[in-house]
């Protein structure tokens, strides 16, 4: 069993792509970079494709009504290739990709999508699970699915963003024997603690590895409703004296831009699992619990 795993994770910073070859040359990049490292998986946040708006001449002119229209119109049309340049990068750097969620629709229903590209080529995805106001207004759709992935044997989990803030995910999750859950994530500065405290919370409750990545920098569109993407990558871990890490964050990386890369000690969360001063799995009561809603 798979004693550590090495990942790497994104503070992505956002761009003005002319193309969608410019994108893949951002990515591929922090790719290369992720595996000079040794990290077995690069964690992309949510959104990453949002620079992709900027292939439009019309970018620059599109307000908060229009804005719905803009993102069917330009990005449905590009999501296959977007999947494949991720692949293929996948494939060409030996790394795993995880997150880099898409905006899309298919079959007249909006979706929030992340990805994980193989360095064998194979892809699987995953679809936001919770909407929030923003993305109910351009009537995106939630998904009603959730699986599991491995990293060299490791069980893992993906959500995009707002479904960490639901613990019945991560404990459905973790009843599946995930170790690692990884979040791709696109908050402005209050909504980066939320994801900060519920990422924390996650970790403490279910004694797992949380990984969060992050889009920083202005988001221009819609041109009359501006804000600014915040946050730093970071990863949470159980609070207890076999990670002697008091505030249960594991790493954290730099403000603005930047790729922390680091080592999960998947022995010590075993450890912490079974013979830790406090064992939230093992203490729960789900009898208990499901008497007192019934």
């Amino acid at each position: 069993m798979t004693s550590e795993l090495k990942v790497s994770i994104s503070s992505f910073g956002t761009r003005r792509y002319p193309t969608l070859a410019a994108f893949g040359e951002h990515v591929g990049a922090l790719a290369a970079q992720a595996k000079a490292a040794g990290s077995t998986a690069l964690l992309l946040p949510e959104l990453t494709c949002i620079g992709l708006l900027w292939t439009d001449p019309e970018a620059p002119t599109i307000d908060n009504k229009a804005v719905a229209a803009f993102y069917r119109r330009v990005l449905t049309p590009m999501l296959g290739d977007y999947c494949r340049v991720l692949s293929d990068i996948a494939v060409r750097e030996k790394i795993t990709i995880i997150g880099a969620s898409f905006w899309h629709e298919e079959n007249d229903v909006g979706r929030n999508s992340a990805f994980i590209f193989r360095p064998d080529g194979s892809t699987q995805r995953q679809d936001k699970l919770h909407m929030t106001r923003a993305e109910r207004a351009i009537s995106t759709t939630p998904g009603d699915s959730l699986a599991t992935f491995e990293l060299d044997g490791v069980k893992c989990g993906l959500f995009v963003c707002y479904d960490v803030q639901y613990p019945e995910l991560t404990q459905h999750l973790v009843r599946q024997g995930i170790e690692v859950l990884f979040v791709p994530s696109l908050t402005d500065a209050r909504g980066t603690w939320r994801v900060w405290h519920s990422a924390h919370a996650r970790a403490l409750e279910n004694q797992l590895f949380v990984c969060v990545s992050t889009l920083v920098g202005p988001l221009d569109i819609p041109v009359d409703y501006q804000t600014t993407a915040s946050g730093r990558a970071f990863v949470a871990c159980p609070i207890d004296n076999r990670f002697k890490v008091e505030d249960g964050t594991y790493a954290v990386g730099k403000e603005g831009e930047d790729l922390l890369s680091t080592t999960l000690n998947l022995e010590t969360l075993r450890l912490s699992r079974e013979r830790a001063e406090v064992r939230q799995l093992s203490d729960r009561r789900p009898t208990l619990y499901e008497s007192l809603t019934a």
